[in-house]
């Protein structure tokens, strides 16, 4: 999963499930998840702030049983600070991505096409880039990491099958990006207007998942590969991604326990005048949730290691909590996370103190 997804798929993935079986307008359902970030690099007077406020919306339309449309958009606000001045800001609507998905036989086989329209900021100044910039990162992670990527069309086939106690799936995809004007920037009375073009790109995914007596095992991976991105006639090639995830759910008494991991491996790459190095992060997260008359509580700790070409980058510690209420055909999803952890120079020295927050609220009507 691209990190530029990752909002829109988590409210994507709340309201999906409530549609599975319905069909037609009043069976249609819709989320908004408004979430605000600030991440302090540093201290001192040469301590940088990065903050964002996103709103993301997705609205899921069943037209059949087995054939529904999405949409998914989002608005984003980003800001640098440096010792409480704003240096760079951006703001405005993001990309917005439209999906169609056709369930053929028993479950077992589903088509996707989409395509990603750019509804987004495009053409952003040189005031506006280092804000831009610091949002992509697959480390601390927030919850727009970018305001457009221009027009493509992705297409995709899931095919899933009970074998014994496991149900496997596997997925494969295919997107095709096309050139937009991505930056400007003036030296003088010269206005030059750089063009991008992303790489397209190959996705695979095999899953597969099992009950484990009253809980639930379910695990893992995707791997993408890219062509060449195109920068004003330079030509460079990001390195292949793997995913692995995996999750357990097991009651324990009254409580339900989660337990959960990622890991990212970006393999060497070349980017912008430049080699982009091999990443690594690695994420492991613990929940217990319970309830406590109408509201579900989940208290959850988190955390994660960060590695650039085989030097320690980052680590960062998390702990949040998560409710959920339920009435009728509304939810109502807050949730509050504290940041804590350290940015490393590569190869050793310098370190800086990383600390911040984030909260969400998601709304859902199904």
């Amino acid at each position: 999963m691209t990190p530029r997804y990752s909002s829109f798929l988590a409210v994507l993935m709340a309201a999906a499930p409530l549609a599975v079986s319905a069909q037609g307008l009043g069976d249609a359902a819709a989320a908004v998840m408004p979430q605000a970030v600030s991440i302090k690099i540093g201290t001192g007077a040469t301590a940088k702030t990065v903050s964002q406020t996103s709103v993301p919306f997705v609205f899921v339309l069943p037209l059949t049983s087995r054939f529904n449309v999405d949409l998914a958009t989002a608005f984003a606000s980003s800001d640098v600070s440096v010792n409480g001045k704003s240096v760079s800001s951006i703001s405005g609507l993001t990309d917005t991505q439209v999906r169609a998905n056709l369930t053929l036989g028993n479950d077992a086989v589903v088509f996707t096409i989409g395509a990603n329209l750019p509804t987004g900021q495009y053409q952003i100044a040189t005031d506006k880039a280092d804000a831009a910039g610091q949002i992509g990162n697959d480390f601390l992670i927030f919850p727009t990491s970018s305001y457009g990527s221009g027009l493509s069309t992705t297409g995709g086939v899931a095919v899933a099958r009970t074998l014994g106690t496991w149900n496997f799936g596997l997925a494969g995809s295919f997107r095709k990006s096309t050139e937009f004007d991505a930056y400007t920037s003036t030296d003088g009375s010269t206005k030059q207007v750089l063009t991008f073009t992303p790489a397209d790109e190959v996705r695979a995914r095999i899953g597969a998942d099992r009950s484990i007596g009253d809980g639930r095992l379910a695990l893992g991976v995707t791997y993408s590969t890219f062509g060449s991105d195109v920068l004003s006639n330079t030509t460079y090639s990001t390195g292949d991604r793997f995913i692995g995830q995996g999750s357990l759910y097991y009651p324990v008494g009254g409580a339900d326990v989660y337990l959960s991991g990622w890991g990212l491996y970006r393999a060497k790459g070349q980017q912008y005048l430049g080699e982009a190095p091999s990443e690594t992060v690695a994420n492991g997260a613990a929940a217990v949730g319970f309830r406590a008359g109408s509201w579900y509580i989940e208290p959850n700790i988190e955390a994660r290691s960060w590695q650039v070409d085989g030097y320690k980058a980052g680590l960062l510690g998390n702990g949040g909590v998560r409710l959920r209420y339920t009435t009728g055909a509304f939810t109502f999803m807050p949730s509050a996370t504290y940041h804590v952890g350290t940015l490393y120079t590569l190869g050793g020295g310098e370190t800086f103190d990383v600390t911040g927050w984030r909260a969400s609220v998601m709304l859902r009507l199904h």
